[in-house]
């Protein structure tokens, strides 16, 4: 059984193609890597012989996972390296061909207004005239094809594909929630954001990260210039204010509060329940909501200096957010 020296990635066999990933046995097509993880309760490995069956021309695995098949006769090149998960993400990133690198990336994290944020954008960037891919907690989205989402950040095997479809679709943006469980788990390994945005933090997840404290370093890791070009940061709580300070990419500053300076400060105007005035860089810009009962303030304030930092033209975003979003699929 050929594995790779000291625990490293080595190349494989040449004449071995790899077309796919996946750490799921059944779901494992002719010619995918079978990344055999360690699990909750039983280690990947034990499924290898399923995935060969299924097609799988090669396995990454771990230590643990290439004892469990030291007594297998495989016929497929098994590469062990420490830390599979670790190192899935950059693996399907190569074997899909950086797609995520030919879309523009928007990626969003933070407790609550995740959800809204992408739906604004997405529907903003459609009626800017672009193809769009959605990915987030309620649908996932290529074009005009929805489907229900399993978790709110697909596991790094499936999100490498989903950007290779969305690539052969015509899909030029992509906008994805990005969890703080897809950070600490390596799920969004490989991508890199044209712009990163930050809406809030409040105590939640605690069960898995075990303190405020971790919690927000696991969002903060998003904000690296391995993950991001640069920031768009909500500054309305004091986690987003430290974010602003100690983020590695440029930031983009906004905020709903009349006591705060930011670089961009959104407040109701005068017109209408609905309306907004988005200020900043000595400019002002109306704002419309089509989100049902907006009163007084938006949801969040991310999406307008969002679309700003992704290069739109200046005088059109706000002008989009008067779009109502489309509807989530039905349950």
């Amino acid at each position: 059984m050929p594995t790779t020296p000291g625990g490293s990635a080595v190349a494989l066999d040449p004449r071995v193609c790899v077309t796919g990933v996946s750490l799921d046995s059944r779901a494992i097509r002719p010619g995918d890597l079978y990344a055999a993880l360690p699990g909750a309760n039983v280690h990947g490995a034990a499924f290898v012989t399923a995935a060969l069956g299924r097609g799988a021309v090669a396995v990454l695995t771990d230590p643990a996972g290439a004892s469990l098949l030291a007594l297998s006769e495989l016929s497929v090149p098994v590469l062990v390296v420490p830390d599979p998960r670790a190192s899935l993400g950059l693996v399907a990133a190569l074997v899909y061909g950086h797609a995520s690198r030919e879309l523009t990336m928007l990626g969003i994290t933070g407790t609550n207004g995740k959800t809204t944020t992408a739906y604004l954008l997405d529907s903003a960037l459609r009626a800017l005239g672009h193809v769009t891919g959605l990915i987030g907690t309620v649908e996932t989205r290529i074009g005009e094809d929805r489907v229900k989402s399993v978790r709110t950040t697909p596991e790094s095997a499936d999100l490498h594909a989903l950007f290779a479809v969305m690539l052969e679709r015509g899909v030029d943006t992509c906008t994805m929630e990005v969890s703080s469980h897809a950070l600490a788990l390596h799920r969004v390994d490989g991508v890199r954001y044209d712009v990163a945005a930050f809406t809030n933090l409040s105590q939640d997840h605690l069960d898995f990260h075990g303190s405020m404290e971790s919690y927000y370093l696991a969002k903060a890791s998003l904000f690296t210039p391995e993950r991001a070009v640069r920031a768009v940061v909500c500054v309305d709580d004091e986690w987003g204010q430290r974010l602003a300070r100690e983020s590695g990419v440029p930031v983009v500053s906004v905020s709903s509060r009349d006591d705060l300076q930011a670089d961009w400060s959104i407040n109701a105007a005068p017109h209408g329940p609905s309306d907004f005035e988005l200020s900043g860089d000595s400019t002002h810009r109306p704002l419309h909501s089509a989100l049902p009962g907006a009163s007084t303030r938006l949801p969040t304030p991310v999406p307008p200096p969002l679309l700003l930092a992704a290069r739109q033209p200046p005088q059109r975003p706000p002008k989009t957010l008067a779009t109502a979003p489309p509807r989530p699929p039905p349950p």
